[in-house]
């Protein structure tokens, strides 16, 4: 009698090892360069400060061969690796074609000696005979760069009202804020700010602006305002040299 698990058993492992053959031959064939070249490299971005060249430049190694082989996160890799370029995407488009779309860098401030940063904050160094003159002057240690970057705009805000000009802002080694100040006429002046509670000595110093020292903005080079219930005043003197005024702000004013 004849051992129907036996033949079934058999049968199973013949119809394994024919699908084996078979897939090897087809995953063989898919795999030859001669049969799925990679045809087309297409870049879609705004081209402003990249060009065509520089990609095709930065990723025709990686994508010669089989269209199935490409290494697309070496490819976005690559991309991101040029100076202007923020973001890479990278995909394969069937049946030949490998699709790279990118974002350029946007600038939103100078950064410490030479760099550079972007709307995400991130530090970046770029080049170019055409790069913005206008934008503010930020600084700090390493790794605060985005910390700088979010200080500088809800500082810029809080003094907006007063059309007062944040064009500067550093952040000291010691955590102080030193914020680099011109008024509607851009005369300048520096306001000083410690670690603890920075933007609420920041709205002190909006409150009393406009009553106590906005007619004489031209006179002051600086304002520390360090102080738990009051500023310091430094008035300018023609020979250089400095006179220091303190003031004392009632605690029921911010």
């Amino acid at each position: 009698m004849v051992d129907r698990r036996a033949v079934w058993t058999v049968l199973r492992s013949i119809i394994a090892l024919g699908m084996f053959v078979a897939f090897s031959y087809a995953a063989d064939w898919l795999l030859r360069t001669e049969n799925f070249p990679v045809e087309r490299v297409r870049f879609e971005g705004p081209f402003k400060r990249v060009s065509q060249h520089e990609l095709e430049v930065a990723v025709l190694d990686l994508v010669r061969g089989n269209f199935f082989l490409v290494d697309l996160d070496a490819v976005q890799q690559r991309v991101e690796a040029l100076p202007w370029v923020h973001r890479a995407s990278v995909r394969r488009r069937f049946p030949h074609d490998i699709s790279v779309e990118f974002t350029e860098e946007q600038l939103a401030a100078r950064w410490n000696d030479g760099a550079w940063l972007n709307t995400s904050g991130e530090v970046v160094r770029v080049t170019g005979a055409d790069l913005p003159s206008d934008l503010p002057r930020l600084a700090g240690p390493d790794d605060t760069s985005a910390q700088v970057l979010a200080a500088y705009a809800e500082f810029r805000d809080s003094l907006a009202p007063l059309k007062l000009k944040l064009a500067g802002l550093m952040l000291t080694a010691r955590r102080s804020w030193k914020l680099d100040v011109e008024d509607a006429e851009a005369r300048p002046l520096t306001l000083v700010l410690d670690h603890e509670q920075p933007r609420l000595r920041l709205q002190r110093f909006v409150h009393v602006y406009g009553a106590t020292l906005a007619e004489q903005a031209g006179a002051i080079r600086q304002v520390d305002l360090r102080y738990t219930n009051g500023f310091a005043v430094e008035w300018q003197r023609g020979g250089g040299q400095a006179q220091v005024a303190h003031t004392v702000v009632s605690r029921h004013e911010g």
